[in-house]
């Protein structure tokens, strides 16, 4: 499919914004981060290929956030339907769509869930390709930070949860993937660097001990230490293994605890 053309010239419009995702939940949660974003407004949803073909049509969007699996269709079946064609962002749980979606010219592809630094270079991937001006935020600003009561989307192996960032007690890095330990049920494994957690996340509470490990302070059950080049954490969640510590996290854990 061939690059949409825009000749609209730069304006302050809002980027009008239509969601199509068959999970309702995966929808709120994406309503959500784009309500924080400047200059971006929602003006519809679909839950199929069927249903987003015709809101399409209605309502003339700027920008598709589009959802690749949607049984028994797919995100791509979408696109011969779109005349005159917005600017899709495909959103999806799974990378190895990637390289068609920029085959067919997508300007981004986000991996669920979504991260609310990569949903911001997102709407600016869109607005360079509309040729719209970015909305520059106030210096006070922290678009990027969430606080303890936000909600997060958690994903893993087809299990959807919606949690609060005070929910979490500790994140382990496992390669390109996380080990996200909740206080009040079982871990989940989730598409994700520590590097991007440790952006969204608040500090404090959240405090980045060792290069695989991001501990929420309010969550720490007991440190226990042994000696000064070693500690045993313990923590106030489900399934969360007691962790040993060296010297280094151990001393930032101690500073950060008042210990």
């Amino acid at each position: 499919m061939p690059a949409a053309t825009h000749s609209a010239a730069p304006t302050a419009e809002p980027l009008n914004v239509l969601l199509v995702d068959d999970e309702r939940l995966a929808r709120k949660y994406l309503r959500e981060l784009l309500s924080e974003q400047a200059g971006v407004s929602v003006i519809g949803e679909a839950d199929s290929v069927a249903a987003a073909a015709e809101l399409a049509r209605q309502l003339r969007p700027d920008v598709i956030f589009l959802d690749v699996q949607m049984p028994p269709a797919s995100g791509f079946d979408l696109l011969p339907l779109l005349d005159p064609a917005p600017v899709i962002v495909f959103v999806t749980a799974h990378d190895e769509f990637a390289v068609r979606a920029f085959t067919v010219s997508a300007a981004d592809y986000l991996l669920k869930p979504v991260a609310t630094d990569r949903l911001a270079l997102a709407l600016q991937h869109v607005r360079n390709r509309l040729n719209v001006p970015a909305i520059v935020p106030s210096e006070s600003a922290t678009p990027f930070a969430l606080g303890l009561d936000d909600p997060l989307i958690l994903r893993d192996s087809g299990r959807l949860r919606r949690v609060r960032a005070r929910d979490i007690a500790a994140l382990a890095g496992e390669g390109s993937y996380t080990r996200v330990y909740l206080s009040d049920e079982r871990s989940m494994l989730v598409l994700r660097r520590m590097d991007a957690w440790e952006t969204m996340l608040p500090a404090p509470p959240f405090l980045r001990a060792e290069r695989s490990l991001i501990v929420n302070l309010e969550r720490v059950d007991s440190l226990d230490i042994r000696s000064r080049d070693e500690g045993v954490l313990r923590l106030a969640a489900d399934g969360a293994p007691a962790r040993v510590l060296g010297r280094v996290a151990l001393s930032r854990l101690r500073a950060a605890l008042r210990m």
